[in-house]
């Protein structure tokens, strides 16, 4: 059999890692992302970066800037509002599933056990609060596994598989929320009571709390982008 070639594993992880800059704050709309640049810091040869950003590109996160190459994409408030309203049913039915799951027993002890560790770990953070340095990437990223974690914990693989090309445009969505001097939102107390529904197998309640969680996040994501397009 042919030798595998390693270099997708290390292109999605390069492709995570410009994300997270982007999340950052680091690359901004009309600057350019050169490829040396980002292969050097990365310390990783100019392939896995190319493939990255042409994911990237496809995904509509980066656009080319005339002769220049690519830069990061404006926030589209319409697609931003669409994405959720594809997603606030599918994350009720992973919520419903999932608590319906718990009532039954099928879940792994693991499962369950990751979930509430990030809702124990992560908490809200009132307005005026600095983050720390690489916070804010770290606390859209943990929202974005806590869902993850739902998906999986409802035993059907297929809305993880349906969402997971639409992750990176909610989470700059967030960033675009979060980044906000006019105030936070409280997701971390909407999942903390999306968990405890789930975990005491309630599904209605579950399903309730949880398309209410994402019909609020893109009412602020929308508020955010149409009052204040971010240049990130």
């Amino acid at each position: 059999m042919p030798r595998l070639d390693p270099m997708p594993a290390l292109a999605e992880r390069v492709r995570d890692a410009i994300v997270d800059s982007i999340l950052q704050g680091a690359y901004r709309a009309g600057e350019r992302l050169a490829q040396e640049k980002l292969a050097e810091e990365l310390g990783v040869s100019r392939q896995p970066v190319s493939h990255a950003l042409n994911v990237l590109k496809e995904q509509g996160v980066l656009v080319t800037l005339g002769r220049k190459g690519l830069t990061v994409a404006p926030m589209d408030p319409a697609l931003v509002v669409q994405l959720y309203q594809i997603r606030g049913p599918l994350d009720g039915l992973a919520a419903r599933l999932a608590a319906g799951r718990v009532a039954r027993g099928e879940t792994a002890p693991d499962d369950v056990a990751r979930l509430q560790d990030l809702a124990d770990r992560y908490q809200d953070l009132g307005p005026g609060a600095v983050e720390k340095p690489g916070e804010l990437a770290r606390r859209i990223n943990a929202d974005m596994q806590f869902h993850v974690g739902l998906y999986r914990l409802s035993g059907n693989p297929l809305i993880e598989d349906v969402t997971r090309p639409h992750w990176v445009h909610f989470r700059r969505s967030m960033q675009a929320v979060l980044t906000h001097p006019g105030g936070r939102p409280e997701p971390w107390v909407q999942h903390r009571a999306i968990l405890a529904a789930v975990l005491a197998g309630d599904a209605s309640d579950a399903e309730r709390l949880s398309i209410h969680h994402t019909q609020a996040a893109a009412t602020a994501a929308e508020a955010r982008l149409l009052k204040d397009p971010p240049t990130a």
